[in-house]
C-alpha cells in the first residue's frame, strides 16, 4: 500500500501562551513544538513577549500601624508561536493536544 504525502493548507497560526509559571510554560512549548516539527510544519520559533508584573500592596495592621504594609507580586510570562506553513496533520495534532492546567493557550488563524 503506498503512503500518501500530507497535503499544505493554506491557513497560518499564531499560538499565544500564558503562564504564571515559567517551567511549567517552558514544557508546554517544548511538547508543542515537538507536535509541530512532527506533522511537518514550518514554525517561527517561540518569540519571548515581555512579562507582566502585576503588584499589590496590602496593610499588615489595620489600626494603628497603618505605616506597616506588605508587597506581593504575580508575574505573567508569555510566549507566541507563529506557524507559517500548516499541513492536514498539523491541525490534527494540535486538536488532541493536552497541556497542563495552569496554561492558557490561545490559537488564531489568520
Amino acid at each position: 500500500m503506498a503512503q500518501t504525502s500530507p497535503k499544505k493548507q493554506d491557513p497560518k497560526l499564531r499560538i499565544k501562551l500564558k503562564s504564571y509559571d515559567l517551567k511549567m510554560l517552558e514544557a508546554a512549548i517544548t511538547k508543542i513544538l515537538w507536535l509541530l516539527v512532527k506533522s511537518w510544519a514550518t514554525v517561527k520559533w517561540p518569540i519571548p513577549l515581555p512579562k507582566k508584573i502585576k503588584k499589590y500592596t496590602v496593610i499588615k495592621s489595620h489600626f494603628v500601624y497603618k505605616d506597616w504594609r506588605e508587597q506581593f507580586e504575580r508575574i505573567t510570562y508569555t510566549r507566541l508561536i507563529d506557524v507559517v506553513e500548516t499541513w492536514s496533520k498539523t491541525v490534527e495534532y494540535l486538536q488532541n493536544l493536552s497541556v497542563p492546567v495552569g496554561i492558557s493557550v490561545e490559537v488564531k488563524v489568520y
